[in-house]
């Protein structure tokens, strides 16, 4: 059976050349489609080698930066303990200094006080130091026990050594003072460096006593 293409060809061409002519022509034909098939095959190729190229670049530069991610994470978690370690270290020597501020100061009240409550009221000390006090509900160290007379009757004056005497201090204590029991007359003192004005109000209300470093006595 011969195609639409030797037919044609009978017409210039024998027979047997038509047909060698049109074999050739399928051929040659077939190839040139397979070669155009085959060159954009290679094209696809390049474009998929250059996308995956691309691709490994992109992963390695993700894989670094996630690298760089993880260093700076472990710099931090470094940098995280360094600190805790030093302001553990801070907060040792910061306790160890109020410890000491804190003795200094009342160290320096058992000095002090005796002698402005001889000037200021004529008191006769018997006893000055810390000492610890029954109260109704357990005990209490105090930072400051003076025992004595004024004019001839009992005087018990509990004092409280703080450096910053605050409204909420100066609350707090008077409330410890309240539940000593004793039979002579209790006079609440306080003793530091500086005093809050609402503190000072406080203390003017309540009947007690405010002696500072420097020896100055309130209310005056």
């Amino acid at each position: 059976m011969t195609s639409a293409l030797e037919e044609k060809l009978r017409a210039a061409f024998p027979p047997e050349q038509a047909h060698l002519l049109a074999e050739v022509i399928r051929e040659a034909y077939d190839d040139l489609v397979k070669a155009k098939d085959f060159n954009e095959l290679k094209s696809i190729v390049a474009d998929l080698a250059q996308a995956q190229k691309r691709t490994e670049e992109r992963v390695e530069e993700l894989a670094q930066a996630q690298k760089r991610t993880e260093e700076r994470v472990d710099q931090l978690a470094a940098a995280q303990e360094r600190t805790e370690r030093a302001v553990k270290q801070l907060a040792r020597q910061v306790g160890g200094l109020s410890e000491a501020l804190g003795g200094s100061l009342e160290d320096l009240a058992l000095e002090v006080v005796p002698e402005i409550l001889e000037y200021r009221w004529g008191m006769e000390i018997e006893f000055c130091d810390r000492d610890t006090l029954p109260l109704r509900n357990g005990e209490y160290e105090f930072d400051l026990v003076i025992r004595g007379q004024v004019h001839g009757e009992p005087l018990l004056v509990l004092g409280e050594v703080k450096s910053n005497i605050t409204e909420s201090e100066v609350e707090r204590f008077l409330n410890l003072v309240a539940q000593v029991e004793a039979s002579e007359e209790i006079r609440p003192l306080f003793f530091g460096y500086r005093l809050e004005r609402a503190a000072k109000e406080l203390i003017r209300e309540r009947g007690a006593v405010m002696v500072t470093t420097r020896g100055k006595y309130f209310p005056d």
